[in-house]
């Protein structure tokens, strides 16, 4: 997983999605509490952005 947070976020910015991004990765957050924070922004856009 080579992106960075903010890389993650301006994508997402541009594609209209960081909203919906933000929201999914708390719950994905709750979930997974002892993982990377990185890894987590990664998950939460490869589900908002690759549907």
């Amino acid at each position: 997983m080579s992106n960075t947070i903010e890389d993650i976020l301006l994508d997402a910015h541009k594609r209209n999605k960081r909203e919906e991004l933000l929201a999914l990765l708390e719950k994905i957050r709750l979930k997974n509490p002892h993982k990377e924070l990185t890894d987590l922004y990664q998950i939460a856009y490869e589900r908002i952005i690759k549907p």
